[in-house]
C-alpha cells in the first residue's frame, strides 16, 4: 500500500521532469535553427550560446535519474552471467549502493560549489551557481530512485534479466540464429 504511494509520487515527479525535458530540448532545436538562420544574413543571438550550453547541462542531469529509474545505464555483463544467481544479485544492490554514493557526492559537492560560485555568466548576466543546482536536484532524483529501487521498487526487465543471466551474451546471440 505504502509501496504504491510512493511509486505513484515518484511517476509523477518523473513525467514532470520528462515534460521538462522535452520542452528544453524543443526550445533548444527551435533557437539553434534560428541562430543559424540569424548567422545566414549576418545577424547573432548573443545569448545562444550561454543559454544552450546551461540547458544542455539541465537536460544531462535531468535526464540521469530518468535513466537509472528505467535501467538504462551500462552493466557489464560479459563474466556476471557465469556467477550465480545470488552473486548477481549482489552485484545488483552493490551497484545500487555505489551509484547512490556518487548522487550522494553530487549532492554535498553541487551544494558546495554553489555556495562557493559567486561569478555571472558574461551576456546574460545568470550567477553561474544555478548550473550546480541542478546538479543537486539531480542528486536528490538519483537518491530517491536509488533509495526505491533498494526498497524493491522499481524492478525493470533488464534488470531482472541480468539476474536470471539472461542477456544480449555472444550465447544467446548464436541460440537465435
Amino acid at each position: 500500500m505504502v509501496k504504491e504511494k510512493v511509486e505513484k509520487v515518484m511517476d509523477l515527479v518523473f513525467v514532470a521532469v520528462e515534460s521538462i525535458c522535452k520542452i528544453i530540448l524543443l526550445f533548444m532545436a527551435v533557437v539553434v535553427t534560428l541562430q543559424v538562420v540569424f548567422r545566414a544574413f549576418g545577424g547573432n543571438i548573443s545569448w545562444c550560446e550561454e543559454i544552450m550550453l546551461f540547458l544542455l547541462d539541465t537536460l544531462m542531469f535531468l535526464l540521469l535519474p530518468v535513466g537509472i529509474k528505467e535501467d538504462l545505464h551500462i552493466r557489464v555483463e560479459a563474466f556476471a552471467k557465469y556467477f550465480p544467481k545470488k552473486a548477481r544479485i549482489s552485484f545488483v544492490y552493490i551497484s545500487d549502493v555505489v551509484m547512490l554514493l556518487v548522487s550522494l557526492c553530487m549532492i554535498w559537492y553541487g551544494r558546495l560549489l554553489m555556495n562557493r560560485t559567486y561569478a555571472k555568466l558574461t551576456i546574460t548576466g545568470l550567477p553561474r551557481k544555478y548550473l550546480y543546482l541542478v546538479t543537486v536536484i539531480s542528486g536528490v532524483l538519483c537518491s530517491a530512485v536509488l533509495i526505491a529501487q533498494i526498497c524493491g521498487l522499481y524492478h525493470t526487465e533488464n534488470r531482472q534479466n541480468f539476474i536470471e543471466g539472461v542477456g544480449d551474451s555472444a550465447k544467446d546471440i548464436k541460440d537465435e540464429e
